[in-house]
């Protein structure tokens, strides 16, 4: 789904919701991000509806997995300081959505950090240049 085909009522759904999720991080992450590279951290209400989109970017160049968990370990420590404990993970990226070995990489690291936090992973989402996929956990066929 593209953003502009999201219902008129996205933004009450939980942003997890499949019949939004993915026009929801199409709106969100934008071109430059998907030609650079980045994180995307979206923070969510209990409820599931979206706070805030945070995003770390990979620039200058592609940084490693272990730079990436650095930056979304210290985040998600500050913001649990706020009483926020529910995340989805994004990662823009050129080229296909179909996952890569960094992929994994980066949600299995994602998964570590959020258990470290104390936070509830609720997705992961790659957004390429051309389309959203949703990236489910090792062995998982379901979607967002």
């Amino acid at each position: 789904m593209r953003f502009d085909e999201l219902p008129r009522d996205w933004a009450q759904r939980p942003i997890t919701d499949p019949d939004v999720f993915e026009g929801v991080v199409d709106l969100i992450v934008t071109e430059q991000t998907r030609s650079d590279g980045a994180t995307y951290l979206l923070l969510m209400h209990p409820n599931g509806r979206l706070l805030q989109p945070i995003c770390l970017p990979d620039e200058p160049r592609r940084v490693d997995v272990g730079q990436v968990l650095e930056g979304v370990g210290l985040l998600l420590a500050e913001v649990a300081r706020h009483d926020v404990h529910d995340v989805v993970m994004v990662i823009a990226r050129p080229g296909r959505a179909t996952p890569t070995p960094r992929d994994h990489d980066l949600r299995a690291a994602f998964e570590g950090a959020c258990r470290t936090a104390g936070f509830t992973l609720h997705a992961v989402a790659i957004a390429a240049p051309e389309a959203v996929a949703v990236l489910p956990a090792q062995g998982d066929c379901a979607a967002a």
